[in-house]
């Protein structure tokens, strides 16, 4: 059965929107599965690009496209059946955001909506395409991230807050990767930029796992925010680490190239299926134990134990914008209570004068420097071991008074562009 590329390309956006926007799948997930869905028609590599570029706009940009079409309903979009509404975000998206034309636009849409649907799709894009201007002022004035989340980042965050919306609206977001070895190599065959401290950015749009050396094992995606971590962890050669939380493995793999003996565990089964599959395909033999951590029983005690805690993740939207949707205050808090325990688990699990790195990658206060304020107020027997600038310079605007790092978005140190992310090292006395 023949399907034309273009239709093909909707309708498989559509299911990845249905699946994220519906069903509570991951971004990177709902992209993976819903191209296998359609595995019987022959979809290239040029297609597969256009499909993520126009679905993860699509929830880029949601707020903004659920808003232009309200305006042109009688009754609240809510009300809205799903199959025309997904329709219409997809031809806003294209229209406003991608530059599609109009007329290709339209017709998209069309055929992306079922019979049902279609003389309401059909319409309501031709009263756009008619009144084009009138529809782009509306959506370029309406609220561009959901209301919780705006009203969050405004609290927290008042002078950095809209670069972070900048950062989250870039449709074609750079890549960063760490290198097994010889980084230079690797930064002239991927046609990379090499970041501070040996890390490499991949501003070239495509599919990851296209690129040379990439199924070699020869390098892995990971952000230059996450990095930092295990770069100002002192990680040595032969040195016993417990890694807590630890898959998809992005930090376990550096640990590992850096020679140190590693004992990860996570509970999330499809996360260490991941793990899995990265620690083969990079050629790591790697320990992984699926348990929950604050079940976890043994005797050992450690001198080292990252815990790189479960979060919101909200300093990592502009790759993964299915998490304006995911989340809520609620769920911050509820995250909130289980770094605490796996805090307390933790330094339950450290040898005296061990230290114990936490991190993660929330842009929430509660995630990350209040819980480190409260632990510390808490036990007597823990303190901070301050970062200092001196020894970090290309962290400079990172390394806060109290000795932890606080990376974000906006950051204007020497690298730019990054996820947001939060890290402090506490020591056992």
């Amino acid at each position: 059965m023949k399907i034309k590329s273009g239709k093909l390309t909707r309708k498989i956006t559509i299911l990845i929107l249905n699946e994220v926007l519906e069903n509570g799948l991951p971004f990177d997930e709902a992209f993976i599965k819903s191209i296998k869905e359609k595995s019987p028609y022959k979809i290239s590599d040029k297609d597969k690009a256009f499909i993520y570029l126009l679905s993860s706009s699509v929830l880029r940009y949601l707020t903004q496209i659920d808003s232009t079409i309200a305006s042109l309903l009688k009754d609240p979009i809510k009300k809205l059946a799903i199959n025309p509404k997904m329709a219409l975000r997809i031809g806003l998206a294209q229209i406003f955001v991608l530059g599609t034309p109009i007329h290709a636009a339209v017709d998209t849409s069309v055929d992306a909506a079922s019979k049902k649907w279609r003389g309401l799709v059909n319409a309501i894009m031709r009263n756009i395409s008619r009144e084009e201007s009138k529809y782009k002022k509306i959506f370029n004035s309406s609220p561009k991230i959901p209301k919780w989340l705006m009203e969050r980042w405004r609290e927290n965050w008042p002078k950095d807050y809209t670069n972070f919306i900048k950062s989250i609206q870039n449709i074609h977001p750079h890549i960063d990767v760490a290198v097994k070895k010889d980084i230079k190599h690797w930064q002239i065959k991927l046609n990379a930029q090499i970041l501070p401290d040996n890390v490499l950015r991949i501003n070239d749009p495509g599919l990851i796992s296209q690129k040379v050396g990439y199924n070699d094992g020869e390098w892995w995606v990971q952000d230059y925010s996450s990095q930092i971590p295990i770069k100002v962890f002192s990680v040595k050669k032969d040195e016993e680490i417990l890694d807590l939380c630890a898959a998809p493995g992005g930090k376990t793999a550096q640990m590992l190239t850096l020679g140190a003996r590693v004992l990860s565990i996570d509970k999330n089964k499809n996360r260490i299926k991941k793990f899995n599959e990265n620690m083969k395909r990079l050629k790591f033999d790697a320990n992984i134990i699926e348990v929950d951590i604050l079940d976890y029983s043994t005797k050992k005690k450690w001198n080292k134990i990252l815990l790189d805690a479960p979060c919101s993740s909200t300093g990592t939207i502009r790759k993964n914008p299915d998490i304006l949707y995911s989340h809520s205050t609620k769920s911050i808090n509820n995250l909130s209570k289980l770094q605490k325990n796996l805090m307390k688990k933790s330094w339950s699990m450290l040898n005296k004068n061990g230290l114990l790195m936490y991190c993660n990658c929330s842009l929430e206060p509660e995630e990350g420097e209040k819980i480190i304020e409260e632990f510390l107020s808490n036990n007597k027997n823990a303190k901070i071991i301050k970062f200092k600038p001196e020894e970090y310079k290309y962290l400079n605007n990172s390394i806060k008074r109290q000795g932890w790092i606080r990376v974000l978005p906006s950051d204007k140190g020497k690298v730019k562009n990054t996820d947001g992310f939060f890290i402090a090292q506490l020591q056992k006395i």
